[in-house]
C-alpha cells in the first residue's frame, strides 16, 4: 500500500485563498485610496488609519506573493505525481487499481469549547455594533465638522432639514447582534456536538462579523448624506474608528477565507485530502 499526498491539490488551495484574499484586500486599498499612504494627502485621514492602512497594503502584496509561490509549487508537485505514476505504471504490472478517502476521525467537539468561541463571537460583535453607532452618530460627526460641538452639529442639521427620524442605525445593531447570539445558542445545543468543528464555527463568525461591518456604511448613510449636506463635506466616513473597522471587517474576511479554503491538518499531521492507491501484484 503506497501513499500519495494530493500536495498538488493542497497548494493550489493555498494559492486559492491568497488570491482571493489579496484581491480583496486590494480592491479595498483602491477603493478607499490606500487610506492616504499612497496618492492622498495623509491629513485626510488619521494617522493611525494611515499606518495600519498601509500596513494592511503590504499584507496584500505578501498575499500576492505567496499566491504564486503556492501557484507555482502546485504546478511543480502535479508534474511530479504525474511523472512518479508514469514510472510505476511502467515498472509494475497491476491488477487492481482503486482510491478511496481516508475516513476522518474527529472527535465531538466539547461544549466547553463551544461556549468559549461563542461567547468571543458574541463579545466581539457587541464591540462592533457599540462602535459603529458610536462612529455614526458621534465620532464621525465630529470628524466631518471640527471645531464644533455635538450640539452645535446636530443643531445645523436640525436647521438645515437633515436630521430626521432614522432608525436604520439601530435596526443595523440590533439585528446583527441577535444573529450573534441566535449563532451562539445554537452551537450551545448538544446536536451541534457531532456537526460542527472548531474550523467551522470560526469560519462562520468571521463571516457574521465581515458582513455585519460590511452593512455599517449602509446603516450610517442617512446620517452621513445628512451631515455632507449640511456642511458641503463627503458623504464618507471622516472618524478613525469606522475606517478600522471597516479594515476589520475586511481582516475577518480575509480569515474566513483562508479557513475554509486553506488544507487543514488531523492529529497525525497528515491532511484529510490524502488519498491511498491500492496495489495489487
Amino acid at each position: 500500500m503506497i501513499a500519495l499526498p494530493l500536495t498538488s491539490a493542497q497548494f493550489a488551495r493555498w494559492a486559492i485563498a491568497a488570491f482571493l484574499s489579496s484581491a480583496l484586500l486590494g480592491a479595498n486599498q483602491y477603493l478607499f485610496g490606500s487610506y492616504g499612504a499612497i496618492g492622498t494627502p495623509p491629513a485626510e485621514f488619521p494617522v493611525l488609519v494611515t499606518v495600519v492602512g498601509a500596513a494592511v497594503g503590504v499584507f496584500a502584496i505578501v498575499l500576492l506573493a505567496f499566491a504564486a509561490v503556492m501557484t507555482g509549487f502546485a504546478i511543480l508537485a502535479a508534474w511530479s505525481t504525474r511523472s512518479q505514476l508514469a514510472r510505476e505504471a511502467t515498472a509494475e504490472t497491476v491488477e487492481d487499481r482503486r482510491y478511496t478517502l481516508d475516513p476522518s476521525a474527529t472527535a465531538p467537539l466539547s461544549r466547553r469549547t463551544r461556549l468559549l468561541i461563542s461567547a468571543g463571537a458574541v463579545l466581539a460583535m457587541m464591540a462592533v455594533v457599540t462602535i459603529g453607532i458610536l462612529n455614526i452618530y458621534i465620532w464621525n460627526p465630529l470628524a466631518k465638522a471640527p471645531g464644533l460641538t455635538l450640539d452645535e452639529i446636530y443643531a445645523a442639521m436640525t436647521a438645515a432639514g437633515e436630521l430626521g427620524p432614522d432608525p436604520l442605525p439601530w435596526i443595523w445593531a440590533i439585528f446583527w447582534a441577535l444573529v450573534a447570539l441566535a449563532f451562539a445558542g445554537l452551537t450551545a445545543l448538544p446536536t451541534f456536538a457531532n456537526i460542527i468543528t472548531i474550523r467551522g464555527m470560526l469560519i462562520i463568525n468571521f463571516v457574521i462579523l465581515s458582513v455585519a461591518i460590511f452593512f455599517h456604511w449602509f446603516a450610517g448613510f442617512s446620517m452621513g448624506m445628512g451631515l455632507a449636506d449640511t456642511f458641503f463635506v463627503s458623504g464618507a466616513d471622516a472618524a478613525g474608528p469606522g475606517m478600522l473597522l471597516s479594515i476589520a471587517g475586511q481582516l475577518f474576511a480575509v480569515a474566513a477565507l483562508f479557513l475554509a479554503i486553506a488544507p487543514k491538518r488531523t492529529n497525525a499531521g497528515r491532511l484529510p485530502e490524502q488519498t491511498t492507491r491500492v496495489v495489487t501484484n
